[in-house]
């Protein structure tokens, strides 16, 4: 059986590797409970009677857990290769999706099936899908993580609006089961019939490289490490938060939701174009460049109360989180290589995961229901302009050197 899927792999080619890992991250569980929650908030609180922030604070529960279980994921991966692990995913994924319609009677029992839901999704993300490019492609491989991460920029375009129309027709609670089943449908066929392990993991030679040790004890990867939290940080909570900040603005219910549309299509053009432009130039002082991007939405928001401004923000919310995407997994593969790249990945993997589950919930916070918006956007604004700062810090990184590819 496995010679036969590898050799029908072999015909589908690297495109097909491309594709479905892009379908995967499509659907991942950052996709639903982190941006697709954005438009829940609302309708869940008018529905149910519970107070707003508590259930945009939800959130943070979701980035903790999957932060911490990336590295586990990311080891998971170095040990038995991403294809098991995203079978295992989508199915537990599925399950713990329909567990919030079926038992939310609560905050605190939905509080408890959203951080279970985000524990048994937590391999369906970018952890085993990165892996999975970054050990098939060399020569292009900016290319190939753009091309594969634009998906996730197709999700945030499209994901939101889609439950936005199915909270109207039938409740939130049943579209977190339809989320459950379409998700099925498609990532577990595509773990099965078209992920494939890359070569280094089925012959058990995992390249040259730093182990974990070894990369704990450089400055590079501590750097690189708080420039993506505090990047994701600013960047999510400007996205992530736009619904409920157009709703204060007079917005109706699905033009809130569409504004995440804006975010999608910038961050798939981002990570095309992004993806590219890492293979010719220097990655470094191109990512801190486009680290800039959240820092700008941030001060369009706070210096316009229209509803104009929170889609001309969300384009460059949508910039930042999309360059994010391809260089975490393109400059930890060429600064550190292939050795652990599972575990390092998973590690900086958390610090993204945490940085958007935790930004839109401080931001709800510092915002108090809506009425210190000023405040909460120069706070963020401050902090997104430290993560390109912290990049440029990083001497070595500016001469990365190719390492085990």
């Amino acid at each position: 059986m496995g010679e036969t899927m590898d050799r029908l792999a072999g015909r589908l080619g690297p495109v097909a590797i491309v594709l479905g890992s892009g379908l995967g991250m499509y659907f991942s569980i950052g996709i639903i409970l982190i941006y697709g929650f954005s438009v829940f908030v609302v309708p869940i609180a008018e529905d149910t009677g519970w107070d707003r922030t508590m259930v945009a604070a939800v959130v943070a529960p979701i980035a903790i857990v999957n932060g911490l279980m990336s590295p586990v994921v990311g080891a998971l991966t170095d040990r038995f290769g991403p294809r098991r692990v995203l079978i295992a995913s989508s199915l537990l994924m599925a399950i713990g999706l329909t567990g919030i319609g079926v038992t939310s009677q609560s905050l605190q029992a939905f509080t408890i099936a959203v951080t279970i839901a985000s524990l048994l999704g937590a391999a369906q993300t970018g952890v085993p899908y990165t892996y999975v490019i970054v050990g098939w492609f060399k020569a292009r491989r900016g290319l190939a993580l753009g091309i594969m991460l634009s998906f996730v920029g197709l999700a945030i375009a499209t994901v939101p609006p889609a439950l936005a129309f199915i909270i109207s027709l039938w409740g939130w609670r049943f579209a977190f089961v339809a989320a459950a089943a379409v998700a099925l449908a498609i990532t577990l066929p595509v773990a099965f019939f078209v992920i494939r392990d890359p070569p280094a993991v089925r012959k058990d030679a995992y390249g040259e490289g730093h182990d974990v040790p070894q990369a704990l004890q450089t400055s590079s990867f501590w750097l690189m490490l708080a420039a993506f939290f505090l990047n994701y940080f600013a960047a999510a909570a400007g996205s992530i938060s736009l619904p409920v900040q157009l709703a204060d603005r007079g917005a109706a219910p699905a033009e809130a939701a569409f504004v995440m549309s804006m975010v999608g299509l910038s961050f798939i053009i981002m990570r095309l174009g992004f993806g590219a432009l890492l293979d010719r130039f220097s990655p470094v002082p191109l990512t801190a460049l486009a680290f800039a991007a959240p820092v700008i939405g941030h001060l369009i928001l706070l210096n316009s109360e229209g509803q104009v401004a929170a889609y001309v923000s969300a384009v460059f919310f949508g910039l930042a989180t999309g360059a994010e995407g391809d260089a975490i997994g393109y400059l930890l593969a060429r600064r550190f290589g292939m050795r652990s790249f599972g575990k390092l990945f998973g590690i900086n993997y958390m610090a993204l995961t945490m940085g958007a589950g935790l930004g839109p919930a401080m931001l709800h916070i510092l915002a108090d229901g809506g009425t210190r918006y000023g405040e909460a956007l120069t706070v963020f604004a401050f902090i997104g302009a430290v993560a390109p700062v912290l990049l440029m810090l990083d001497r070595a990184s500016r001469s990365l050197q190719r390492v085990g590819v």
